[in-house]
């Protein structure tokens, strides 16, 4: 039983990140600080330990540009209104569910 030593777990990553410079920004510009705060959140998950998962921002990025090309069939589609009308009609039932 006496030779069990006992030993203090190491300091979380955050405490040596406590001696960086602090991030300045416009407190009156709410885009910058929301852009300040979500940096800092990323950067504190990502220290310990976690991977960033942007799964979720690829998938908006790819249904909006779905959405784009659905919108620039429909504008720029060889054919004018009359024989076009059901490419168009299909393109307005498509755009909510993509977007």
């Amino acid at each position: 039983m006496g030779n069990e030593s006992k030993t203090t777990p190491p300091p979380p990553p955050a405490a040596a990140k406590n001696t960086k410079n602090p991030r300045k920004t416009n407190l009156l510009d709410h885009h910058s600080l929301k852009n300040v705060l979500d940096e800092s959140v990323t950067e504190i998950v990502t220290s310990r330990g976690y991977v960033e998962d942007v799964r979720l921002s690829n998938i908006r990025l790819l249904l909006g540009t779905i959405v784009i090309i659905i919108a620039l069939v429909a504008q720029f589609y060889p054919k004018k209104f009359p024989e076009s009308r059901n490419l168009l009609i299909s393109c307005i039932i498509l755009y909510p569910f993509c977007s």
